[in-house]
């Protein structure tokens, strides 16, 4: 029996491993919002661990009602740190989309729907790792798009905090001598 990967953390294979359970037998509305709520909550832990050890101005930038409290904003700010890739950010937005699409339409969709099942598709992450013959149903690639991407921002989460930044230091006044 192979030994557990020291690298994963347990609670974060648990998030992967409720992702699953949570989405099993739901609809298609339900897995877009779930999914894409998982991703934002990644990306706030990944931007809390970068930035300067102050929970109080975290909470105030990150919180529900903050300026950068959206899955949006997270995903902006994340790439302009350097803390995603350019990939990683286009399917990241790509996922918002058909999330959002979902929120905003009333009508019962599917993952099958246009221009949902178009977008799913062309997800990038799915596309490059599956293998050639592997089914790429819509569902199924939104699925594994998230899942990829909850397990590559937890990766980043780690490095993040060996980057974490530090308040600056006060400037010191330089002596001119006469």
């Amino acid at each position: 029996m192979a030994s557990p990967d020291p690298s994963i953390d347990p609670q974060e294979i648990q998030s992967r491993a409720n992702f699953v359970d949570d989405i099993h037998g739901k609809s298609d509305r339900a897995v877009a919002i779930v999914g894409s709520a998982l991703l934002s909550t990644h990306l706030d832990q990944l931007l809390r661990s970068f930035f300067i050890d102050d929970p109080a101005e975290a909470q105030d930038l990150l919180g529900e009602e903050s300026p950068l409290g959206g899955f949006g904003a997270r995903i902006r700010l994340a790439y302009a740190l350097g803390l995603i890739s350019r990939e990683e950010r286009q399917d990241l937005w790509s996922i918002h989309k058909i999330a959002h699409f979902f929120i905003r339409e009333m009508e019962e969709l599917s993952f099958r729907d246009d221009p949902l099942g178009a977008w799913c598709l062309a997800l990038d992450l799915p596309n490059r790792l599956m293998v050639p013959g592997e089914s790429r149903k819509p569902r199924r690639m939104f699925v594994f798009a998230v899942a990829l991407l909850a397990r590559q921002l937890a990766l980043r989460i780690d490095q993040a905090e060996k980057e974490r930044r530090s308040p600056a230091s006060p400037f010191k006044m330089v002596e001119v001598k006469k």
